[in-house]
């Protein structure tokens, strides 16, 4: 089945940037987006990571409550929690999916979405709280801006350990449009509770266009 192309600069909407086919990559446009956002290394089921994933919700938490009390209208369920990864060096593409099912030396950056009504006092404040919570001297947890572009994701559904099968799939559909990946690998945790077989985790590549060649080379 052949994807087509959206257009690039006209961002997707946002439950189609949450949409995604299991047997091939689809392309969606991602705008500009503002995240709390925490950075480590290591695989998706050591300490550090659940310890960050931890602090990500409390913060989220925090923060909506604090935007509700002030008569805000947003949501009271906290946003998926999202990752961006990378490798300890750039790989060719047909190398990451291997290389995905070890990422033990990887490095991530986990992160929840900001609502639109936070404002920098807002965050700031969710923060420190979250900061004071913890017993920290410093917060761990910063705003990240992420603008992703033109991507390719496909859905996963099923086992941690069946994740690189649809790596490798989404890297095939790239490589099979002529494209590069041009950014982070990011997945979002549509569902993390329940059977493993109802687990559900979208994984998204930026992508660009090879550059063009030199005219009389």
């Amino acid at each position: 089945m052949t994807a087509m192309f959206p257009d690039a600069a006209v961002p997707s909407p946002p439950l189609e940037l949450l949409h995604a086919s299991t047997d091939h990559a689809i392309y969606v446009v991602v705008p500009e987006r503002r995240f709390l956002a925490i950075g480590g290394m290591g695989g998706p089921t050591g300490s550090d990571f659940a310890l960050a994933g931890a602090a990500l919700h409390l913060a989220s938490d925090l923060l909506g409550r604090r935007l509700r009390g002030g008569g805000v209208l947003v949501p009271v369920r906290v946003a998926a929690l999202e990752c961006l990864w990378a490798p300890p060096q750039p790989l060719p593409p047909d190398e990451l999916p291997a290389a995905f099912a070890d990422r033990s030396r990887w490095t991530w950056r986990q992160a929840i979405e900001l609502p639109d009504a936070a404002s920098g006092a807002d965050i700031d404040a969710a923060i420190d709280e979250g900061r004071q919570r913890a017993g920290r001297d410093v917060a761990l947890i910063r705003e990240l801006v992420l603008v992703e572009g033109l991507s390719a994701q496909v859905l996963h559904m099923g086992p941690a350990d069946e994740e690189r099968d649809s790596v490798a799939k989404l890297y095939r559909g790239i490589d099979e449009r002529g494209l590069l990946p041009d950014g982070w690998l990011h997945t979002v945790a549509l569902s993390g509770g329940g059977s493993a077989a109802r687990r559900r985790v979208l994984i998204r590549q930026p992508v660009a266009h090879p550059p063009a060649p030199i005219a009389g080379s």
